[in-house]
């Protein structure tokens, strides 16, 4: 199950929600969750945060994706941070922010233990230029966003899913949108915990005799 989160903080989460929350589940969390971190404090390990939902990740056995403003220095970046069960596999940056942000240079995916996941930052959806590692063999694309439900932005992850046959999750600061591998909108959740269930093994489509045909995806 993939559980979404907004308007609270993360304490509030593990209290309230804590419960729901199993093994293999995936947390998305939007940037008011976690506000503004010192980035390089926080990857030493001299500040709480980020100690916090790993440890958490850990002893829960899930993933979470979480949306923040990253301080280094005098530079603010629009960012979501990915940690595996315990392991922060890494930080991703908004290559294309609209709002006084230091941009990055690409989009990141990663190898997690619920196969290979990528994160696309705020507005970087609506960009094709920067869709490549979404098409290479993603299992999830997540679309993490600090705003409200954008029409640009959903009907972009509809044409993403639909040229990658892959599911993607739109996580808005008041909703959450679900299309599914046909480009087809499957579900809208509101509020300020949503959950979706998107299948591990996903539908891949190939050519047979003149006819396209789908047949589930191998595990990594």
């Amino acid at each position: 199950m993939i559980f979404c989160f907004s308007n609270i903080d993360f304490e509030s989460i593990v209290e309230e929600y804590g419960a729901m929350i199993s093994p293999n589940d995936i947390l998305l969390l939007t940037r008011e969750v976690v506000g503004l971190v010192d980035m390089p404090a926080e990857l030493r390990g001299e500040t709480q945060v980020f100690k916090d939902m790993a440890k958490y990740s850990k002893e829960k056995s899930i993933i979470i994706a979480a949306a923040m403003r990253a301080r280094i220095n005098e530079r603010i970046f629009n960012s979501v941070i990915l940690i595996d069960n315990g392991r922060i596999l890494g930080v991703s940056d908004e290559v294309s922010p609209s709002k006084g942000y230091v941009g990055a240079r690409t989009v990141r995916s990663y190898r997690t233990s619920r196969g290979k996941v990528c994160i696309f930052v705020d507005s970087d959806i609506c960009y094709p230029q920067l869709w490549q590692d979404a098409l290479q063999g993603c299992r999830y694309i997540f679309n993490i966003n600090s705003a409200a439900a954008d029409d640009d932005k959903i009907s972009c992850a509809r044409t993403l899913a639909y040229s990658a046959g892959k599911y993607v999750l739109c996580k808005f600061a008041d909703s959450g949108v679900c299309v599914n591998s046909y480009g087809k909108i499957e579900s809208v959740k509101w509020g300020r915990m949503s959950a979706f269930y998107m299948p591990l093994s996903l539908a891949v489509g190939k050519t047979v005799k003149g006819k396209l045909q789908f047949v589930e995806e191998k595990s990594d």
